[in-house]
């Protein structure tokens, strides 16, 4: 996986220095803690009046077709909608609207510009940039599971992007791009991160030249093995308009909401126009998602060459019986791989739900 060379403090210097001289908004503190974290809250970086707008559209939504009512907690009590299986946690479909970034929003639009390396490494320049009015809420269920700060051996921790077969440069999502529409307090609600998870994907990925099928880190046999890597966890606040700018490689989970305040994000991917180069030539400055992967490699530049080409999956929650069997048989044949190479699912996976989610589904019916 690498050439003997690490990546020395001056060699990083330079290298960040290139990549803070594209950036039009983030300041060089933000940057840095987005290469060292893998995450930045990027304050006020929409109008609050926007947020108001998406509540009120979900809060619509909610009414019509589930009879919740903001004014009524009684009406919450074991909300779960769309895709969402867990008490509490619901996504809405929206109403169709867009809300073109560059107009509506222009400092989070410059600052997820920043992050990817400019506007130009997303298609048309960005200008198609936009969010929707859907969101993702979370809410207090009665009775429910008391508040647990973030651990290692807890149920959902899971690497985004369940369309797409995995490799260290997919384009498919090169930013997590997270609007709050609410107040955000601790303790309420707020999506819980593993900050050191990048370093552990990063080494699992350079591995894969021939990639990972999405089910293994969708909750799936990959994650207890990377989790358990990781020691620095937290929750994320913020206040509407914040946007939070997350890594690609970010592990995370929902949380309990025990507080009587609902929480309202939304969860928007950036689409990269190429895949990801971590072998850029002199000139060509590396975007901040690339230079958290050189740091979590201990790399100066590491050159990626895929052995199997890039692939569309079929969602979990999308699959007929026939292609939930032909993933199943996919995930199947790269576990006996992985565990070849001494990649196996610890012991006390399976006891927090870590199965391929396409066996979970075989095991429901």
């Amino acid at each position: 996986m690498t050439n003997g060379t690490t990546f020395e403090m001056k060699e990083f210097d330079t290298a960040f220095e290139a990549a803070l001289a594209n950036c039009t908004e983030l300041t060089c503190a933000e940057a840095a803690h987005f290469v060292k974290h893998g995450y930045v809250v990027v304050k006020a970086a929409f109008p609050r009046e926007m947020a108001d707008v998406l509540c009120e559209s979900t809060w619509t939504e909610l009414e019509t077709n589930f009879g919740i009512e903001r004014t009524d907690p009684h009406t919450w009590e074991g909300v779960s909608t769309g895709r969402s299986r867990m008490q509490g946690h619901v996504r809405t479909q929206g109403s169709g609207a867009r809300f073109p970034l560059k107009t509506r929003a222009p400092r989070a639009f410059a600052a997820q510009a920043d992050v990817v390396g400019g506007a130009r490494r997303v298609p048309d320049g960005g200008n198609s940039l936009s969010w929707g009015d859907a969101a993702i809420g979370n809410f207090r269920v009665p009775d429910g599971p008391a508040w647990q700060p973030p651990a290692v051996r807890q149920q959902g921790w899971h690497k985004d992007g369940h369309h797409f077969r995995h490799f260290i440069n997919s384009p498919e999502q090169g930013l997590l791009t997270v609007p709050i529409y609410t107040d955000i307090l601790p303790r309420s609600g707020g999506t819980f991160i593993a900050r050191d998870s990048i370093a552990p994907v990063a080494r699992l990925l350079a591995q894969c030249p021939a990639g990972v099928h999405p089910d293994g880190t969708q909750a799936g046999y990959l994650i207890p093995g990377l989790i358990e890597q990781c020691a620095d966890f937290a929750e994320l606040t913020g206040e509407a308009g914040d946007v939070v700018l997350v890594h690609p490689y970010m592990l995370h989970r929902v949380s309990v909401n025990p507080s009587n305040r609902p929480r309202f994000i939304a969860n928007m991917p950036v689409v990269l126009a190429q895949p990801m180069c971590f072998a850029r030539p002199p000139g060509d400055a590396y975007s901040l998602v690339e230079l958290a992967v050189l740091r979590a490699l201990n790399l100066p530049r590491f050159d990626f060459k895929p052995t199997r080409a890039p692939l569309r999956v079929q969602p979990f929650p999308f699959r007929d019986e026939a292609e939930a069997n032909k993933q199943r048989r996919l995930v199947e044949r790269e576990m006996a791989e992985m565990a070849s190479r001494g990649i196996v699912t610890p012991d006390w996976g399976r006891d927090y739900g870590y199965l391929s989610k396409t066996e979970a589904a075989n095991a429901r019916e």
